[in-house]
């Protein structure tokens, strides 16, 4: 395993997470977009991505999880998720600007929470269920299936905790979220090309961070 890079409040690592959770301390939250059964991608772990997503979580100790998919897809890799972090809600994660593929109209994504919600604060008693994107910012980074930052930095603020955990980090936008709103990160990707784009996206937005605090 490579020893990880440090960002900021942010601890990277490039390697597989089967091998990497192992070694980790609990972690508050999991915010991540795992790979799924009809990716049409050519991303690590699709042979299997039920067996996949099962042996992370049986590796991970944590108090929630929010699952983030496509509206295209499958939503029963979801039987994985033990009975240990119990249904919260579903999430519907719209986009102001849809697109299609084929015939289906893209219009949002899918966000799935697990576990136990985070303490009520002033302002922040219930957990809603929809946010819609409404930048006009295409594709946000360097990905076959990016997700929008809107998105991530909604589910952040909802379901977050204080460090949190994105075994399959991508470009990094869970990153790039937990950078914005000031919480640590820990996050994992197997492929060289994406973690360093996901190491600069976070190190970037670090950056914007002091520039304005």
């Amino acid at each position: 395993m490579n020893s990880p890079v440090i960002i900021g409040n942010a601890t990277l690592y490039l390697g597989d997470c089967l091998q990497i959770l192992p070694t980790l301390p609990k972690v508050d939250a999991v915010i991540t977009d795992p790979v799924w059964p009809n990716a049409k991608a050519d991303l690590a772990g699709k042979a299997d991505p039920y067996g996949l997503l099962s042996s992370m979580l049986s590796l991970i100790e944590t108090t929630r999880i929010a699952i983030h998919l496509g509206c295209d897809s499958d939503p029963r890799i979801l039987c994985a998720v033990p009975a240990a972090w119990p249904f919260f809600r579903v999430c519907w994660l719209k986009i102001a600007r849809p697109h299609y593929k084929g015939r289906l109209l893209y219009g949002s994504d899918i966000a799935y929470l697990f576990g136990e919600p985070p303490a009520a604060s002033a302002g922040a008693h219930l957990i809603p269920g929809e946010i819609c994107a409404v930048s006009s910012a295409g594709k946000e980074a360097d990905h076959p299936c990016p997700r929008k930052l809107e998105h991530v930095d909604w589910l952040m603020r909802k379901w977050g905790g204080n460090i949190v955990l994105d075994p399959f980090m991508g470009s990094g936008t869970t990153g790039v979220a937990a950078a914005r709103d000031g919480r640590k990160f820990i996050g994992i990707e197997i492929e060289p090309r994406y973690f360093d784009i996901a190491c600069e996206r976070i190190e970037n937005a670090q950056r914007q961070v002091l520039m304005f605090a």
